[in-house]
């Protein structure tokens, strides 16, 4: 403009440019080639984690109940195969044929060597820690969320009880075809209209799931789920192709209520008020992500409150509610929020014991597949952050390294715990002093071991432990067969007594009650008991015919002894004592041939019987086949009897005669 001063020029700067500056506080995102060698570094952790659990013994802790004294396990047939199947086979409580069909073949391997039932156990683990990875990739396809999920999945501590006990092996076994059924349905979800296949085999899994464990049966809630995480909306399309899955769940549901649906149920509901359950189940998810965050002072049992003792667990409910609450009005419109809480919510409904089951409030098992929805929240919000532009975001990568570092730790020292019935039950003892049912398995593994006076002041503190009525049926019995043991049948009898008292239907406690009688020659009382045993409670029962046998004879009525000792030998032909007893009463009434048949008979099943070689040995002498006899003699004294040396002598010289 005329008349203005002119500016000088600006001298050009020749300098160069700086390099644009790195965000030093943003972590590069996780190389997708890396993500397999980190999930096989997280797997080959959590082996470690979980190892001691390999060296464990069986557990009194239902372990006898699946494996050791279960007969279905022993024969793999096809006929066997077909029984387990039958949806009349119930186990613990429990229809789970694809469980037994493992034990099964189990057994046919390593017997009743746990090493390989704990080794399958801790394989499925792995396998679903990779199941898992896989699945949380598809969903987010994001590498830290990924990682994250997956190692709080692999060595979170609540694991344990799953992973190393053995008769939880349905837990890691239906997880293993829940997660797969899953993922075949994202893979469905993803190619609708180019392939099917994916949706039958997603049927197909959960089929082997609820076959493998009954806490399946909310997969279809799971489903709705990933159609909203993937944006579906919900039309009758995909309301009916979820229909299958409903028929499924509802034939499950059906039998599992129906193997439930116990005594120990029905306490349970006449204990607790609707309204006392309702807040048990809000008091269970506070306990659920209590333990989340602060997995430790775990315990194999936790037991029930008192009816009027509730007010822990209404303070429980109450903050549920309050945290539902505030999750629903501030993170209504986070997806990864909703969509884990609500993972968690409608896998968890099913066990938070509004329908009581099992004997427990809370136990660490249930949590192994609803936990998955909050690994996901936990995953997905690291990884925002992590990957974020905030100045300190790598920081944030140190939270779930000390995490997994001492949840794997803690998981270690947990395993070692479940390794046997004392380390068990000790712990559970102190994580509670009061725990009934751990001084009723301590006092039956103290009985075990010979140790009776222990086990009888454990068994004792038991019953006096009401709160723990549920099983105080359980601890009556045990501490009668320990008193049987060390002969006080009169303190046993009082036990038998309460214990069929709180249970009318168990067969054992009025069995070990018409054995106390016998032992204190109350004959009638006792044949009174194996009759009730025989007529109403269990009809095959072989004890109590042979039992009520001996009580007939002792009450010199032999011909009842004899259709006794005869009934039980129809239903178990190789009974060897039956035939013991039966012959000898034939030969007391000089029916020296039916005692020879019957003392031959159970010297081919049992051979190494000394005093009934020597019985036999008397047989001949009275039938005058003094070789015979002198040979049988000779045996018993090999096996430790103690053979007049005038009988001997008297039938060396018969033989020389």
């Amino acid at each position: 403009m005329p008349g203005s001063p002119m500016k000088p020029a600006k001298k050009p700067d020749n300098k160069k440019a700086p390099p644009p500056q790195k965000d030093a506080g943003k972590a590069k995102p996780a190389s997708t080639n890396q993500l397999p060698i980190l999930i096989g570094v997280i797997v080959a952790i959590a082996f470690i984690a979980f190892s001691p659990g390999l060296t464990g013994n069986f557990l009194s802790w239902d372990d006898y109940n699946y494996i050791s004294e279960n007969p279905l396990i022993r024969s793999f047939s096809w006929e066997n195969i077909m029984h387990v199947f039958n949806y009349k086979t119930i186990v613990v409580g429990n229809y789970h044929p694809l469980t037994v069909l493992s034990y099964m073949v189990e057994y046919q391997l390593a017997g009743l060597k746990p090493f390989l039932y704990h080794f399958d156990n801790l394989l499925l683990h792995l396998f679903n820690i990779v199941l898992f990875s896989r699945l949380m990739w598809m969903l987010t396809r994001k590498n830290y969320a990924t990682i994250i999920a997956t190692a709080l999945f692999a060595v979170h501590p609540m694991r344990v009880e799953s992973v190393v006990w053995a008769a939880e092996r349905k837990d890691v076994l239906y997880t293993f075809f829940f997660l797969l059924a899953l993922i075949s349905y994202v893979y469905f979800l993803l190619q609708e209209r180019k392939n099917n296949q994916y949706y039958l085999l997603s049927i197909a899994f959960f089929i082997l799931s609820v076959l493998s464990k009954g806490q399946a049966v909310v997969l279809p809630l799971t489903l709705f789920l990933v159609d909203y995480w993937y944006d579906k909306k919900l039309t009758w399309r995909t309301v009916l192709n979820k229909v299958p899955y409903f028929i499924i769940s509802l034939a499950s549901g059906i039998l599992a209520i129906i193997a439930q649906h116990t005594s120990l149920t029905e306490q349970r509901l006449v204990a607790h008020s609707f309204l006392d359950r309702i807040a048990i189940s809000g008091f269970n998810i506070t306990a659920y992500l209590y333990k989340l965050v602060f997995p430790f002072n775990l315990s194999s049992f936790y037991k029930y409150p008192a009816p009027d003792d509730m007010l822990l667990i209404y303070a429980g409910c109450v903050a549920a509610i309050l945290i539902i609450g505030f999750s629903a009005f501030f993170f209504r419109k986070n997806k990864p929020v909703v969509f884990g809480s609500l993972f968690f919510l409608f896998t968890i409904s099913i066990v938070t014991q509004i329908l009581p089951v099992g004997n427990a409030i809370i136990a660490d098992r249930y949590t192994y597949i609803p936990y998955i929805g909050l690994f996901f929240i936990i995953g997905v919000l690291l990884d925002q952050v992590i990957t974020g532009k905030t100045s300190n975001a790598r920081y944030y990568l140190a939270i779930p390294i000390l995490l997994f570092v001492i949840f794997s730790i803690k998981t270690y020292a947990q395993s070692r715990i479940w390794h046997d019935n004392a380390s068990l039950w000790e712990n559970a003892l102190r994580q509670d002093p009061d725990n009934g049912v751990a001084c009723t398995n301590l006092g039956k593994h103290y009985a075990d071991m010979e140790d009776y006076q222990t086990s009888i002041a454990m068994l004792e503190k038991a019953v006096q432990n009401k709160a723990a009525y549920a099983d105080l049926f359980q601890a009556y019995f045990n501490l009668g067969s320990t008193c049987a043991k060390v002969g006080k049948n009169q303190e046993a009898l009082k036990s038998f007594t309460m214990a069929h008292s709180l249970k009318p239907a168990m067969v054992e406690a009025v069995f070990g009650r018409g054995l106390a009688y016998t032992s204190l020659t109350r004959y009638d009382s006792a044949i009174i008991d194996f009759t009730m045993i025989i007529s109403r409670l269990n009809p095959v029962h072989i004890q109590s015919y042979y039992s009520r046998g001996v009580a007939w004879n002792k009450m010199n009525m032999p011909d009842s002894a004899i259709a006794d000792y005869t009934s039980a030998l129809r239903i178990s032909p190789n009974y060897a004592d039956a035939y013991v007893n039966r012959g000898n009463i034939y030969f007391a009434r000089n029916q020296y041939d039916a005692a020879l048949t019957d003392y031959s008979t159970a010297l081919k099943i049992a051979p190494e019987g000394g005093k009934v070689w020597l019985n036999r040995s008397f047989v001949y002498f009275k039938m005058l086949r003094y070789k015979e006899a002198l040979d049988d003699a000779l045996k018993a004294q090999s096996l430790q009897i103690n053979v007049s040396s005038g009988y001997l002598s008297d039938l060396r010289n018969l033989v020389k005669q």
